[in-house]
Protein backbone atom coordinates (compact mmCIF):
# COMPACT_ATOMS: atom_id res chain seq x y z
CA UNK A 1 0.00 0.00 0.00
CA UNK A 2 3.10 2.03 0.66
CA UNK A 3 4.10 2.24 -2.86
CA UNK A 4 0.53 2.82 -4.24
CA UNK A 5 0.86 5.91 -2.25
CA UNK A 6 4.41 7.13 -2.87
CA UNK A 7 3.90 6.92 -6.85
CA UNK A 8 0.55 8.17 -6.08
CA UNK A 9 2.23 11.02 -4.85
CA UNK A 10 5.16 11.53 -7.50
CA UNK A 11 2.44 11.28 -10.09
CA UNK A 12 0.10 14.40 -8.10
CA UNK A 13 3.35 16.15 -7.79
CA UNK A 14 4.05 15.83 -11.67
CA UNK A 15 0.40 16.92 -12.35
CA UNK A 16 0.34 19.45 -10.30
CA UNK A 17 3.84 21.18 -11.94
CA UNK A 18 2.57 20.41 -15.66
CA UNK A 19 -0.57 22.34 -14.93
CA UNK A 20 1.07 24.94 -13.03
CA UNK A 21 3.54 25.31 -16.24
CA UNK A 22 -0.08 25.31 -18.73
CA UNK A 23 -1.64 28.24 -16.43
CA UNK A 24 1.66 30.35 -17.13
CA UNK A 25 1.97 29.78 -20.81
CA UNK A 26 -1.65 29.77 -21.60
CA UNK A 27 -4.02 31.99 -19.20
CA UNK A 28 -1.57 33.41 -16.59
CA UNK A 29 0.40 35.83 -19.32
CA UNK A 30 -2.99 37.61 -19.25
CA UNK A 31 -3.87 37.93 -16.08
CA UNK A 32 -4.09 41.54 -14.20
CA UNK A 33 -2.42 39.72 -11.48
CA UNK A 34 0.32 38.46 -13.35
CA UNK A 35 2.83 40.34 -11.28
CA UNK A 36 2.07 39.80 -7.96
CA UNK A 37 1.17 36.08 -8.78
CA UNK A 38 4.15 34.95 -6.47
CA UNK A 39 2.70 36.48 -3.45
CA UNK A 40 -0.87 35.47 -3.51
CA UNK A 41 -0.60 32.29 -4.99
CA UNK A 42 -3.43 31.93 -7.37
CA UNK A 43 -1.97 29.71 -9.84
CA UNK A 44 -0.64 27.66 -6.83
CA UNK A 45 -4.96 27.62 -5.44
CA UNK A 46 -6.21 27.19 -8.83
CA UNK A 47 -4.42 24.04 -9.79
CA UNK A 48 -4.89 22.70 -6.47
CA UNK A 49 -8.70 23.54 -6.70
CA UNK A 50 -8.55 21.57 -10.36
CA UNK A 51 -6.60 18.86 -9.39
CA UNK A 52 -8.74 17.78 -6.36
CA UNK A 53 -11.74 18.01 -7.96
CA UNK A 54 -10.60 16.04 -11.55
CA UNK A 55 -9.63 13.18 -8.37
CA UNK A 56 -13.24 13.62 -6.81
CA UNK A 57 -14.99 13.41 -10.25
CA UNK A 58 -13.47 9.99 -11.30
CA UNK A 59 -13.49 8.50 -7.75
CA UNK A 60 -17.53 9.09 -8.28
CA UNK A 61 -17.54 8.15 -11.49
CA UNK A 62 -15.21 4.95 -10.88
CA UNK A 63 -17.50 4.02 -7.58
CA UNK A 64 -20.82 4.91 -8.92
CA UNK A 65 -19.63 2.42 -11.72
CA UNK A 66 -18.38 -0.33 -9.49
CA UNK A 67 -20.31 -0.43 -6.65
CA UNK A 68 -24.05 0.70 -8.01
CA UNK A 69 -26.21 3.59 -6.24
CA UNK A 70 -26.50 2.41 -2.84
CA UNK A 71 -23.78 1.32 -2.03
CA UNK A 72 -22.07 4.45 -3.42
CA UNK A 73 -24.57 6.50 -0.86
CA UNK A 74 -23.02 4.38 1.93
CA UNK A 75 -19.48 4.95 1.25
CA UNK A 76 -20.50 8.85 1.07
CA UNK A 77 -22.21 8.44 4.21
CA UNK A 78 -19.33 6.18 5.92
CA UNK A 79 -17.52 9.81 4.68
CA UNK A 80 -19.82 11.70 6.22
CA UNK A 81 -19.72 10.03 9.35
CA UNK A 82 -15.90 9.98 9.52
CA UNK A 83 -15.85 13.91 9.22
CA UNK A 84 -18.80 14.44 11.67
CA UNK A 85 -17.12 16.57 14.64
CA UNK A 86 -21.05 15.78 16.67
CA UNK A 87 -20.30 19.87 17.66
CA UNK A 88 -23.37 21.99 17.59
CA UNK A 89 -23.76 24.90 15.64
CA UNK A 90 -25.47 27.61 15.88
CA UNK A 91 -26.92 28.78 12.72
CA UNK A 92 -29.18 32.18 12.08
CA UNK A 93 -31.90 31.60 9.59
CA UNK A 94 -35.03 33.81 8.76
CA UNK A 95 -35.16 35.29 12.08
CA UNK A 96 -34.60 32.85 14.57
CA UNK A 97 -31.53 30.29 15.08
CA UNK A 98 -31.27 27.32 14.40
CA UNK A 99 -29.37 24.66 17.12
CA UNK A 100 -28.28 21.86 14.64
CA UNK A 101 -26.16 18.91 15.89
CA UNK A 102 -23.07 17.91 13.24
CA UNK A 103 -24.28 14.55 13.01
CA UNK A 104 -26.94 11.98 11.17
CA UNK A 105 -26.49 9.03 13.74
CA UNK A 106 -29.48 8.69 15.57
CA UNK A 107 -32.12 10.21 13.25
CA UNK A 108 -35.60 9.32 13.46
CA UNK A 109 -39.06 9.95 12.52
CA UNK A 110 -40.51 12.62 13.25
CA UNK A 111 -36.62 14.92 13.50
CA UNK A 112 -36.27 17.66 11.92
CA UNK A 113 -33.23 17.76 9.76
CA UNK A 114 -30.94 20.42 7.70
CA UNK A 115 -30.40 20.11 3.82
CA UNK A 116 -29.26 22.40 2.32
CA UNK A 117 -30.72 25.62 3.48
CA UNK A 118 -33.74 24.17 4.12
CA UNK A 119 -35.33 22.42 7.48
CA UNK A 120 -37.04 19.32 6.46
CA UNK A 121 -39.16 16.98 8.82
CA UNK A 122 -38.31 13.22 8.43
CA UNK A 123 -41.10 11.12 7.18
CA UNK A 124 -39.37 7.88 6.56
CA UNK A 125 -36.30 5.62 6.89
CA UNK A 126 -35.03 4.15 3.83
CA UNK A 127 -31.61 2.46 3.95
CA UNK A 128 -29.46 5.37 3.52
CA UNK A 129 -32.26 8.00 2.20
CA UNK A 130 -34.60 9.88 4.04
CA UNK A 131 -38.10 10.26 3.23
CA UNK A 132 -39.39 14.08 3.98
CA UNK A 133 -42.11 15.73 2.78
CA UNK A 134 -39.75 17.40 -0.41
CA UNK A 135 -38.82 14.13 -1.70
CA UNK A 136 -35.59 11.41 -0.92
CA UNK A 137 -32.34 12.70 0.20
CA UNK A 138 -29.31 10.62 1.08
CA UNK A 139 -28.36 10.62 4.54
CA UNK A 140 -24.65 11.55 3.49
CA UNK A 141 -26.30 15.16 2.09
CA UNK A 142 -27.98 16.21 5.66
CA UNK A 143 -25.85 18.30 7.23
CA UNK A 144 -27.21 17.61 10.78
CA UNK A 145 -30.63 17.30 13.41
CA UNK A 146 -32.02 20.34 14.21
CA UNK A 147 -32.23 19.91 18.20
CA UNK A 148 -34.04 23.21 18.65
CA UNK A 149 -35.38 26.28 17.06
CA UNK A 150 -34.33 29.86 18.98
CA UNK A 151 -36.83 32.60 17.88
CA UNK A 152 -38.00 36.06 19.29
CA UNK A 153 -39.50 34.91 22.48
CA UNK A 154 -36.94 32.35 23.64
CA UNK A 155 -35.18 33.48 26.15
CA UNK A 156 -31.33 33.40 24.58
CA UNK A 157 -32.53 35.27 21.63
CA UNK A 158 -31.65 38.36 22.81
CA UNK A 159 -28.33 37.31 23.93
CA UNK A 160 -27.71 35.97 21.05
CA UNK A 161 -28.66 39.06 19.09
CA UNK A 162 -26.32 41.05 21.20
CA UNK A 163 -23.32 38.43 20.48
CA UNK A 164 -24.14 38.81 17.56
CA UNK A 165 -23.96 42.19 17.01
CA UNK A 166 -20.53 42.64 19.37
CA UNK A 167 -18.67 39.94 17.06
CA UNK A 168 -20.36 41.61 13.84
CA UNK A 169 -20.99 38.66 12.16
Amino acid sequence: MKNIIARFKVYTRKSFEDLRRVLDEKYCWKCPQRSTRENIGCREADVWMRLRSALEDELRAHLMETLGRDQFDRVLLRMRERECTGDLRIIRRHGEYLVVLDSVSGIKIGHEVLVGSRVLRVKKLAGVRLITDHGEHPLHEIEGRVLGRIGPRHQLYRELMNWRNRDGS
